[in-house]
């Protein structure tokens, strides 16, 4: 009994076993009938004596279907079935994933018999797909690769839902497992050809060219012909539904170790693992998914020109396409853009981040990974010039061999979101031992495997001068996968932030420039953004070229503003930098050394990030897309790293991070001087908030605040001395007089040559006036003032030390930058107001295309001279103010009170006069502003207290040194000030205070007189010779062997290190005292005075 029932019960699990077979793989029995609606009949021979089938005879089975090239009739069943029937499918990766997706429900019964049949089933499917991909091979056809292709394809499209994913997900997985690795690459890589060729086709590259059959063709391939051919404007859309189920297909491929590698392998240039041709990594299967962008490069003249002639609209992009862009249209656009953008990001980071994990299980993949990222990064290493050239146009089409800007931007944001553990809360917020930024081992830089991934990173300039740390690393060692990927995501970023921040300003100029030509031609003047249709009513051969013209870099720019824009990719990038500051900060406090392996194109991206949000998207930082990211960081790096030099050996780099301190303060006037762009103006409109800011600002207790103004004043003065930055001491005359030398130079004009002379001056404030904002918003405030008060206790105490003080060093410069400042803009001035007569004479403009130029240019230099002027003169009252002690000393005072009265006697003097151009508002010119500020300066300097009574020592060094001014000074030109104070002051105070000043210079002058007769006479030997005045304190200097007086050469030494007579290396603690010559002088004064004071009695 007990042997028939387990019979019975063996019998029973075969014909549930063979049921569930059948099921799965629609196939019946020939000896039995079925119940299924289709089946395949199969041969008894791979059934039992019963007509059931065995687990064992699947591996035959499935053999022999998969290799039908048809259907027998007899074989179907029922005989009425169609052959489109899922039981009839000849495709054998089709029949296959079909196969196991009806194996499915089987897994998931809660019957054992059931489960463990339907896992043989998978394991036989996986094993019979993986030999169809290997005898594809040996028969040379790759039909299964195909249609595995296929499936990948149809299972991850927009309509399939996350079911299909995970199905085909699970088939892939199975299959790849079904063979070691090693086996499966040469079957798999058909299906990697035609996913590239499948991602060629989205751009229309396989098409058969046509054949030329007009002018326009022709032409438009001549200008065409230096480019190589790359990626199409149809394959970067940014909007391409067909791309998607593409990038999904990759993200599966990169979880398994055979396909990952493939993809990489797919992804290289063809022209071989490592190119120098940088657009050659858009060509491969990641390069292709990483061109998706609404970047479009800036047409040249010349294309311009023919699509113009031709009617052609090849300015168009994928957005911003109205003719006329209206407000609610563009935010449109660039909302679509952003969300867009940000999908794409996220889908890219899930298929890196399965290259990561897949990593983990294979070298090989791990290696082709970073390899590829490093080399693309490499060939692309030329990008970097592009953010440092004016007019970056033109270098862009010099370096066509570079990777596009959309490539490059979504690689650096793809690989700054791949930072992910620091870009979280808990980068800002967690203990210091906890802090992920703990996984970045800097010695990486060091490294061998640094040298093969990122071989530029060694050659980087590195912040510290330090000699760098010795190192024990083994040429095997390994990093935390966070160290590789911060240092290629900072060197991404440096190749395609700044140098898209240089085009967008470079479009910006373009379009400015675009701009006044249609409003010159503009019968009404209007702006053609204000003008609306009328914009377009000059018909004319140029005005529409014009026209075309202006519409192109409006697309251009709007295009870039919104990818510029972007809120997930801004915040990833604050969250970036700002994690990046807290890791400097962290280093230059306990571990200083360290600095000397960071190179500086990682403080380089945190200044252009910063700079970026100051100048374009100031409100970004109080907008709730930030609102998780600290600002503390930023304030500790900026000020750390400006005022300890050790730190950042880079003056120029140091003097930048002011734009950072800039940045965090809450405060923006009607003196800033980075606010956005002038030109277009194209819908930039937007209100600022400085909660963020304000909180940051407001702890007194913060150490970091109570270094500021050190900070800022080391900045300055370094900044000063720097390679590069040398002001140029020519005026107008003489730069316009270097013109008319070049004659014979038809190549450079007069335009060029101001610009040249004005280079090395301007990057000097550029790098100054963020500092200048700063001073603004902290003067008046307590805790800042006395940090000032310190720093001139300081001073007058080391005043004689062999290294000028600190705060010296920057009043002095601070003079310094005014004189130069006010007298070059007075300059223009009187050189405009001579143009501008020239001009009206010539009908409002000057016929000559490059005149007009010069015109124009020379005023955008007035304007800037004049803004930076007041920013200069109103921070000079601002220290004085604070610190007249140190600006009254006889270092200082001469030189502040020959200025004063220079500038005051050119402004309200009769040499004024020469200052009086048609429109000052045109250059920005307002004379009483300037002087109220020269005013109020005397004032401070020249009152002891609100009554002007009780003059103290400082008041009378200043009013002596004003008097003494033989130069500017005159008893008239006090009258001239206060009539113009009178006119044009709105605090009647001023005016007052200034009266009392006066009076005081009055009585101070005729004392001032009578010692100037007396010492008329002064040998030659007691004369300063560089002043030619009496020395007081007579100096020899050793180089030259020249004898000066010590505060002259001390005014010298305090911008200039040389000795004035040889040009040889000084310092004030090597000049050697005249005690004998200083003697001889005192007493031939006295005698002098001696010989006064009887005559006075008589």
């Amino acid at each position: 009994m007990h042997g028939t029932s387990d019979s019975h019960q063996m019998s029973a699990n075969q014909r549930l076993a063979s049921e569930v077979i059948e099921r799965i793989f629609l196939v019946s029995s020939k000896r039995r009938s079925s119940n299924l609606q289709s089946s395949l009949l199969i041969d008894d021979a791979l059934t039992t004596s019963d007509g059931y089938f065995t687990i064992e005879c699947l591996d035959q089975l499935l053999f022999d279907r998969l290799h039908l090239e048809e259907i027998p009739p007899e074989r179907i069943c029922p005989r009425m079935s169609s052959l489109s029937d899922a039981a009839f499918q000849l495709d054998p990766m089709s029949y296959l994933f079909e196969s196991f997706c009806r194996s499915l429900p089987f897994t998931n019964s809660n019957q054992e018999l059931h489960v463990n049949t339907a896992t043989a089933c998978q394991s036989q499917i996986f094993e019979q797909a993986a030999l169809c991909l290997l005898l594809d091979v040996e028969m040379e056809v790759d039909n299964a690769a195909a249609g595995l292709l296929r499936l990948l394809i149809s299972s991850t499209d927009r309509q399939a839902g996350s079911e299909d994913v995970f199905t085909v997900d699970a088939f892939l997985s199975g299959v790849v497992s079904a063979e070691p690795a090693v086996n499966l690459i040469n079957p798999l890589r058909p299906l990697f050809k035609g996913l590239l060729k499948e991602l060629e086709s989205l751009g229309g590259d396989s098409i058969t060219p046509q054949p030329i059959n007009s002018i326009h063709q022709v032409i438009q391939q001549l200008t065409q012909q230096n480019d190589h051919p790359s990626p199409n404007k149809r394959a970067r859309l940014l909007f391409q539904p067909e791309r998607d189920s593409l990038l999904n297909a990759c993200t599966l491929l990169a979880k398994y170790p055979a396909t990952a590698q493939l993809l990489l392998e797919f992804s290289f240039p063809s022209s071989g693992p490592i190119s120098q041709e940088g657009w050659k990594y858009e060509e491969g299967i990641l390069g292709r998914f990483l061109i998706s962008s609404p970047l479009l490069p800036l047409q040249s003249i010349q294309t311009s020109l023919l699509e113009c002639n031709t009617g052609g609209n090849s300015w168009a992009g994928e957005f911003f396409t109205d003719q006329i862009p209206i407000k609610p249209s563009v935010d449109a656009d660039k909302s679509t853009i952003w969300r867009l953008t940000a999908e794409l990001d996220d889908k890219l980071t899930v298929l890196f981040q399965n290259l990561l994990r897949t990593s983990k299980q294979s070298d090989a993949v791990k290696t082709s990974l970073f390899s590829w990222l490093g080399s693309c990064l490499h060939a692309n290493r030329a990008r970097k010039q592009l953010a440092n050239t004016i007019g970056g146009h033109n270098e862009r089409q010099q370096n066509s061999d570079l990777a596009s800007d959309g490539f490059l931007n979504n690689l650096a944001g793809l690989l700054v979101q791949l930072c992910k553990p620091l870009l979280s809360a808990k980068a800002f917020t967690s203990s210091l031992s906890d802090a992920p930024w703990n996984l970045v081992k800097l010695d990486y830089a060091l490294s061998d495997k640094a040298k093969t991934i990122l071989p530029d990173l060694a050659g980087e300039t590195k912040l510290s001068r330090h000699q760098a740390p010795s190192s024990s690393l083994s040429p095997e060692a390994t990093f935390p996968v966070l160290t590789e990927l911060f240092f290629l995501a900072h060197t991404s970023l440096r190749l395609a932030f700044p140098p898209l921040l240089a085009l967008h300003f470079e479009t910006n100029r373009q379009l400015h420039q675009w701009e006044q030509e249609a409003m010159m031609r503009s019968p009404n003047g209007l702006s053609p953004f204000m003008a609306g249709p009328l914009a377009a009513s000059d018909d004319s051969h140029e005005g529409r070229f014009i026209h075309y013209c202006l519409r192109e870099r409006t697309s251009r720019f709007l295009e870039q503003t919104a990818i510029l824009g972007c809120p997930n990719r801004l915040h990833n990038y604050l969250a970036f930098v700002a994690s990046t500051c807290r890791l400097l900060v962290e280093l230059a406090a306990k571990n200083p050394t360290a600095l000397s392996l960071v190179p500086e194109l990682i403080v380089d991206n945190v200044v252009e990030v910063i700079g970026y949000l100051r100048r374009l998207n100031d409100d970004f930082i109080e907008s709730a897309d930030a609102s998780d990211i600290s600002l503390e960081p930023l304030l500790q790096f900026s000020v750390a790293f400006m005022r300890h030099t050790s730190a950042l050996a880079n003056p120029h780099l140091r003097a930048r991070l002011a734009e950072i301190l800039e940045t965090l303060i809450p405060f923006r006037d009607d003196e800033e001087w980075n606010s956005r762009p002038n030109g277009s103006n194209l819908f930039t409109v937007s209100g600022l908030g400085f909660t963020r800011r304000e909180q940051l600002m407001s702890n007194p207790n913060d150490p970091y605040l109570k270094e500021t103004i050190a900070a800022l004043l080391t900045a300055f003065v370094a900044i000063e001395l720097a390679p590069g930055t040398d002001a140029p001491s020519s005026t107008l005359d003489t730069v316009t007089g270097a013109a008319r030398n070049t004659e014979g130079n038809a190549g450079a004009s007069q335009q060029e040559i101001v610009q040249t002379a004005a280079v090395s001056f301007e990057e000097k404030f550029h790098y100054r006036r963020p500092m200048y904002a700063c001073f603004r918003f902290w003067y008046g405030k307590p805790a800042y003032d006395s940090q000032f008060k310190q720093l001139e206790d300081l001073a007058v105490k080391h005043i004689d030390d062999a290294r000028p003080p600190l705060l010296l060093q920057f009043l002095s410069l601070l003079i310094n930058d005014a004189t130069f400042l006010l007298d070059e803009a007075i300059g223009f001035l009187a050189q405009l107001k001579l143009k501008e007569r020239s001009r009206e004479a010539a009908g409002g403009r000057f016929p000559n295309r490059e005149d007009e130029g010069m015109f124009q240019h020379m005023s955008r230099l007035a304007k800037y001279h004049i803004s930076l002027g007041l920013d200069n003169i109103s921070a000079l009252r601002r220290v004085v103010s604070l610190c007249p002690r140190l600006v009254t000393h006889p270092v200082l005072v001469d030189r502040i009170a020959c200025m004063l009265n220079y500038f005051l006697s050119r402004l309200v003097g009769p040499k004024s006069r020469e200052l009086t151009v048609r429109d000052k508002s045109t250059y920005g010119f307002r004379p009483e502003l300037f002087v109220q500020e020269i005013s109020q300066i005397y004032v401070i300097l020249g009152l002891n207290d609100q009554s002007g009574e009780d003059q103290c020592p400082t008041t009378v060094a200043f009013l002596r040194a004003v008097v003494n001014d033989g130069r500017s000074y005159t008893a008239e030109l006090l009258d001239q000030a206060l009539n113009v104070l009178n006119r044009v002051s709105p605090d009647p105070q001023l005016t007052k205070k200034f009266g009392l000043v006066a009076k005081a210079l009055r009585t101070v002058e005729v004392a001032a007189t009578e010692d100037a007769l007396d010492f008329e006479d002064a040998p030659d030997d007691f004369c300063d010779p560089i002043m030619g005045e009496l020395m007081e304190d007579p100096v020899r200097l050793p180089t030259s062997n020249k004898v000066v007086d010590r505060k002259t050469i001390y005014r010298h030494l305090l911008s200039d290190a040389i000795d004035p007579f040889n040009r040889q290396p000084l310092e004030m603690s090597m000049v050697v005292p005249e005690p004998e010559l200083k003697a001889k002088i005192q007493a031939w004064v006295a005698a002098k005075r001696a010989e006064r004071r009887p005559t006075a009695s008589e």
